[in-house]
This record gives C-alpha cells, sequence and structure tokens, in this order.
C-alpha cells in the first residue's frame, strides 16, 4: 500500500459446527475459511492495526462498523478503544496477537448467530466512530412511540464545521443538541431553521424529527428483527431505511411538511436537520428495559434562491448516520455513576459545603427539587466553592441552580431568609417541598438548626439532615434526625457533644479557633478566618454525600450521627456511625410550653442507678443544654452524686462535695458547650412530686443559674418541675 501505510492479509480457520464444515460456511454466509486484511498505518505501533474483511462478507450482523456500501466491512473486536487495548501490551506482537485473537473469536460467534446476547439485549448498531453528534434526551424519544405510529417535531441547536460547500460526507461536521420543546411546522417560521456564520463554522437553530414505526395491518407492533448495517448515505438509502422499519410513511410526512413550509424560503448558509428513526426490536436493547433503538441521520438544507426543493440533489441529498450522546439528566448519571436509587434531596444552604454536595448528589442522579440560600456569591467563596463565577454573581442559591440546569436539574430558587420563612407555612413549603424524601441543611447556622428542629412532625414531610466540617476542615458530621421528628437536629449535636469519644476528635470538635462551637464551614460561617484548601473541603464532603446517600437507603427509624476525623498529620479519614434513639420528651410543670428531653441513653442510666438502689432513692446532675427559641432543656450526660450524698427510703439529698469541680471539668471537657442544667432523683412508688420536691425546686431556682429542672424517675413514670424563676 502507499502513504506509509503497509496490509497483510489472514486466512482464519473459522469454528463452526460441523454440518457448517461440510456445507463450507454457516447459514449467515460466514465461510469456514475467511480472509482478513490488517491495515498497519503510518504510526504505527504507536496506532492498532485495522483490521477489515472481504467486500462481500455479510453485513447483517451486529458489532460492524458503519461504512459505506463501497467499503469493506470492518468488525468491531474491543468494547472500548482499540488503540488502547492494543497498546496495554509492552510488546507489540502481544498486541497484535490477542487482536487477532478477538478475531479468530468474532467470526466464531458471527457464525454461530452469538454475537448478540439476547438475555443481555439487543445490541444497538455500532455508531462509536462517526464524526456527527446528536445529543438528546433518549429515554424522552423513546416515551413518545406508540402503537399507532408517527412523528414529533423538537426544536434543536446546531453547531456546523467547515466551509458552506462541503458536504456532510466529507469536510463537514455537525453537532446538535436536542431540546424537550415539541414544535408544530408552520408556514413563514423564519426562527426555527436560522443559521449564522461563525470563523471556523456556523451556529443556528434547527429541529429534529423522531419518528416511530406504524402499527401492521393485524393491529400489531411493527417488529424489524432483522439486523441491518448502517449503510445509509443518501435521502433515498434513509427512505428505504424508514420503509424497512416501518417508518416510512411518517418520515415522507414529515419530510413534505418541511418542503410545504419553507416553499421560497432561503437558507445561507446550510442548516443540517437530524431525523431519528425509531426502530421496534424483538427483545429490551442492552442496558435498558425499552425495546426501541434509535436511529440518529443528519441531512442538511440548502435552501437556495433557485431551488426546486429542499434538498438540492433529491433523493442523492447526501445523508450523514450520527452518534446518538444521551443529554445530560438525572436517569443518566444515576446509570453511570452507579450509584443507589434515592428520592429528592432538598438543599438548605449553598455555601462551601451545600454546593459541593449538590453537585455530588446531582452527578449521582439524585433530583434536587430546590437550593436555598440567601448569600451572595463573593469572589473569597471561590477558594472552596463548587462554582467559579464573575465578581458580580448571583445568590448562591440562583447560581448553583444555574450550574444543576447542565445536569438536567430544575430546581426552584429560594433566596429569602431562611429562619424566618421557616416559621411561615407558606416559607416552609419552599424551602422543605413535600416531594422530597430528604432536606440537608448545610448552613452552620445555629438558627437554621434550631428553627428545623422546633417545626412539628406534621409540618415536616421530608426527613431532616444537617452536614458540617469543623477543625479546619480535619472533621466533619453528618446528623441524620428519627422517625417523627426525634431526635431533631438540636437533639444530635447535644448527642454528639457528649460521645465525642477519642482524644482527636475533641480537640478537632472544641478548638476554641475552629472547632465545631465556634466556626463551621458553611453559609453561617466567617469562612476567610479558617483556613482550609479545596481539596480538604472536596475530600470531606464526598465523604459526607457517600454517607447520606448509605443512610437513604435505611428504613426511617432512629437518628443517626456519622462522624469522620482525619489521623493526626496524614489524609487518612476514618468514619464513625452511632445510632441515637428517639429522645424522651416530658413537659415541664409549671412552665407552659418547655419540655425536658432527655437521651435514651441517659435514661439507660438513670435506670441502672435506681436499679443498684432498689431500697433507698437516688439521684445525681443532669448535663446537657438549654434553647430560649424552642423552650427546651436537652440533657445528655449524668453527673454522679458525690460521696457526701444521703440516700434513704424516703428522701435523697445531693451532697456537695466537689460537685462544683466536676462540673467546671465537664464543662471544660466538652468544649463549654454542655452545662449543668439540673438534678434527678428517684422514687420508690409511681408517685409524682411531693411538696418537698416543690420546695427543692425552689431552691434550685435561687441557687443555681437557669435553666435549673428538677426530674423525678419513677418506676414506671418520669416528672419534670421548675420553678418559673428558674426559666432563662
Amino acid at each position: 500500500m502507499t502513504d506509509g501505510r503497509a496490509s497483510i492479509e489472514l486466512d482464519i480457520n473459522v469454528e463452526m459446527p460441523q454440518h457448517m464444515k461440510a456445507d463450507g460456511a454457516a447459514p449467515n454466509g460466514v465461510r469456514r475459511t475467511e480472509t482478513a486484511t490488517v491495515v498497519l498505518g503510518p504510526s504505527y505501533p504507536w496506532s492498532s492495526p485495522e483490521f477489515y474483511l472481504r467486500h462481500d462478507f455479510p453485513r447483517d450482523l451486529p458489532h460492524l462498523q458503519p461504512a459505506p456500501p463501497d467499503a469493506p466491512p470492518r468488525p468491531c473486536l474491543i468494547d472500548g478503544n482499540q488503540r488502547d487495548y492494543f497498546i496495554q501490551f509492552g510488546l507489540v506482537e502481544a498486541g497484535v496477537f490477542h487482536l487477532v485473537h478477538q478475531l479468530v473469536l468474532w467470526l466464531q460467534r458471527a457464525a454461530e448467530g452469538t454475537l448478540i446476547d439476547r438475555e443481555q439485549g439487543w445490541e444497538p448498531a455500532l455508531r462509536r466512530d462517526l464524526s456527527h453528534l446528536l445529543v438528546i434526551d433518549a429515554e424522552a424519544c423513546r416515551a413518545m412511540v406508540d402503537r399507532q405510529g408517527g412523528h414529533r417535531v423538537l426544536k434543536a441547536r446546531f453547531y456546523r464545521s467547515g466551509p458552506d460547500d462541503a458536504r456532510l460526507s466529507s469536510g463537514a461536521a455537525a453537532l446538535l443538541q436536542v431540546g424537550t420543546d415539541i414544535v408544530p411546522l408552520k408556514r413563514g417560521d423564519k426562527d426555527l431553521l436560522t443559521s449564522r456564520r461563525e470563523e471556523d463554522g456556523a451556529l443556528g437553530s434547527t429541529v429534529c424529527c423522531v419518528i416511530w414505526p406504524d402499527k401492521l395491518p393485524s393491529g400489531a407492533p411493527f417488529v424489524c428483527e432483522r439486523y441491518m448495517p448502517e449503510t445509509v448515505t443518501t435521502l433515498g438509502a434513509l427512505r428505504q431505511r424508514a420503509d424497512e422499519l416501518g417508518c416510512g410513511r411518517a418520515l415522507d410526512a414529515f419530510l413534505g411538511s418541511l418542503e410545504r413550509c419553507y416553499d421560497g424560503y432561503v437558507l445561507s448558509p446550510p442548516v443540517p436537520i437530524a431525523i431519528v428513526l425509531c426502530a421496534r426490536r424483538p427483545f429490551h436493547m442492552i442496558d435498558s428495559p425499552s425495546d426501541i433503538e434509535l436511529l440518529p441521520y443528519i441531512v442538511e438544507l440548502r435552501a437556495g434562491p433557485e431551488r426546486a426543493s429542499l434538498f438540492a440533489a433529491g433523493d442523492d441529498e447526501p445523508v450523514a448516520p450520527a452518534m446518538q450522546l444521551d443529554i445530560a439528566s438525572p436517569a443518566l448519571l444515576h446509570r453511570v455513576s452507579g450509584a443507589p436509587g434515592t428520592g429528592p434531596v432538598a438543599m438548605v444552604g449553598c455555601g462551601s459545603v451545600g454546593s459541593k454536595m449538590a453537585m455530588h448528589l446531582a452527578r449521582s442522579g439524585v433530583h434536587i427539587p430546590v437550593v436555598s440560600d440567601s448569600d451572595i456569591l463573593l469572589p473569597h467563596n471561590m477558594a472552596r466553592h463548587a462554582l467559579a463565577r464573575p465578581a458580580l454573581s448571583l445568590s448562591k442559591s440562583a447560581e448553583l441552580a444555574r450550574e444543576l440546569a447542565h445536569l438536567g436539574q430544575s430546581p426552584q430558587v429560594h433566596d429569602n431568609d431562611l429562619v424566618a420563612d421557616l416559621t411561615t407555612r407558606e416559607g416552609r413549603r419552599a424551602v422543605l417541598p413535600k416531594d422530597a424524601a430528604f432536606a440537608v441543611n448545610t448552613t452552620a447556622s445555629v438558627g437554621v438548626r434550631e428553627a428545623l428542629s422546633s417545626l412539628p412532625p406534621k409540618d415536616v414531610k421530608p426527613r431532616l439532615a444537617e452536614a458540617a466540617l469543623f477543625g479546619r476542615g480535619h472533621g466533619a458530621f453528618l446528623f441524620v434526625e428519627g422517625a417523627a421528628h426525634n431526635p431533631t437536629l438540636c437533639d444530635l449535636v447535644a448527642e454528639l457533644y457528649a460521645t465525642a469519644g477519642s482524644d482527636r476528635l475533641r480537640r478537632l470538635l472544641f478548638d476554641r479557633a475552629h472547632g465545631l462551637t465556634e466556626i463551621q464551614i458553611g453559609q453561617g460561617c466567617g469562612s476567610l478566618t479558617m483556613p482550609m484548601t479545596d481539596m480538604r473541603l472536596s475530600a470531606m464532603t464526598a465523604g459526607l454525600t457517600e454517607a447520606l446517600l448509605d443512610e437513604m437507603q435505611r428504613e426511617q427509624g432512629d437518628g443517626r450521627i456519622i462522624v469522620g476525623a482525619t489521623a493526626e498529620h496524614a489524609p487518612d479519614t476514618s468514619w464513625s456511625r452511632q445510632t441515637a434513639r428517639p429522645f424522651e420528651v416530658i413537659p415541664i410543670e409549671a412552665v407552659e410550653g418547655w419540655t425536658l428531653r432527655i437521651s435514651q441513653r441517659v435514661l439507660d442510666q438513670i435506670r441502672a442507678e435506681m436499679g443498684r438502689c432498689p431500697e433507698v432513692e437516688t439521684g445525681g446532675v443532669m448535663i446537657g443544654t438549654c434553647s430560649a427559641r424552642l423552650k427546651a432543656i436537652t440533657v445528655v450526660d449524668l453527673l454522679p452524686a458525690p460521696p457526701d450524698s444521703i440516700r434513704s427510703a424516703g428522701r435523697f439529698t445531693l451532697g456537695t462535695s466537689g460537685l462544683k469541680k466536676a462540673i467546671k471539668a465537664r464543662h471544660r471537657t466538652s468544649g463549654g458547650t454542655l452545662f449543668d442544667v439540673g438534678t434527678w432523683h428517684s422514687h420508690l412508688a409511681d408517685q409524682g412530686p411531693s411538696p418537698l420536691d416543690r420546695q427543692t425546686a425552689r431552691e434550685l431556682a435561687a441557687e443555681r443559674p437557669p435553666p435549673s429542672v428538677l426530674l423525678i424517675a419513677t418506676p414506671g413514670r418520669l416528672y419534670a418541675l421548675m420553678h418559673t424563676s428558674a426559666v432563662p
């Protein structure tokens, strides 16, 4: 061969059943001995050898590259890039050997008729190496197909490279992106087909026609069981292919309507249009439950002033098969990512953590119905935000919504004050839509957390979660509230304060400069004051998003606390998970609207202490948090009674020896987050507060800073009381 190429002919003995060998060929025309031509290009061995079969080799087989009838057929030997497959072998001879082995297997399966595995699905016609591209929502196309037959015209945009006089068959290439708007063809609609010449090509608007087969005279659907080679190169050949697929009537109707509507209309430069034939196959497509194969083609309209037709060459007008690419959509991204299927997730907060998590979720195919954040995206946010924007940008929520649109999402934008809007029914509906399975708070705002925690269960349809980073990004948490809004997000953060076990985690949580209680990464922080790279934030938010997807697979029940922390002086991150059972909620006597919320873990400790003292009353000090906005005192830890405490069958007197020191020490070890919130003692019988208990409540209010609640634990009930002067 010339131009630096060389060719080699190989005679290959094809393995086939004995009766086929006796005939000298398989029923489909594959011979007992096949001659293949191997072409070595000028860049060999940096390029892969190419394999061609004889000109009259049967072309109605799968796994043949598209080619015109006058070109030799070329088998597809590798599921992927053949050059990469070839080059992976260190020895060139080994690469050639493995490719020849693939060819031997291909011919054997071709003879046996097993190139298509029915269980795996129908193999679509190969279009991988084509230069013309059609980006369209494949599932939306398939959804149009009915038993009656017909067509729909969709709006599209195009880019065409090459000079105007170049043809799609040589010198020009077209890329069409198809939208979802179905449009009628109307005479004189000049905006539907437009073209504007650019320096290196042309841009404009165009149409794509999706066509599906008519039903048979019997009323049964038209099914094409024959595998046909992709040899369409002209409009006449396209009409013939449409007839073979049962789409001929609809194609003629579309082309006729196009001619009538644009009679006398001049188009310069040429405008490419797309035609998608929907072939109904005898079984489902590979990697799809649908039996509809999409066969896209591009043909150009050259509407000159003296033309007789939109198609200047008539049935000889060049037509180019195109490679179909799926438009970015949640369904496509879910399929490609392999992520588990989940319900929609509303994003509450679109700062650095929220934007990263939203993009991770969207790229996993998770539907995001609403994004909420009132802050403006500022230049310093670009250090860690998922988006890159000019200095003058919109709100973080609006900008995030624009970015998510590229992934097939169309979230509503809520950019009002979250704390204020969560107090109103209309505002809650905007932030927490009823169709969302989860709502994730990433604002790092105590106000937002409390506003979410204050909502009655009947007003919250999605399950609430919260994610944040702390300790310069070396720590992260995810809270997932329990069923019926119990435990709440506020309960879970208090539980984390109380149960942080390792020294490393406590240092990260309670770092005075960058710990959880001082500053977090999100909307509600001064993020300029926490040095952290985008890499560190991205690594932790990826882990948080994976944890969220995992939690969404679980049945709604107990609350969950997931915490990640890096190793000392190393990027390795370990994640721990703990379950938080529903908190016990006890109305506080004499103080309207206030409740005492006690962790079940703490109640277990109280019951255990009562079990150790079955004949006498016992007690201790309760440690926790208090919120005047929630009107709630939350208990997540206990201090044992001092050694000078007095226990008897009718009374418990809390001692004082070392008590103040113990309370201060517990406050310090919690990073200043947990306080002495009152005392508890037991009764041996199921009786409520005695006059002595009420006197004790008054004394607590006088002696201790608010809140000062008194809990009475009986064998069967819990009572809480607090003197009105102890209300914060």
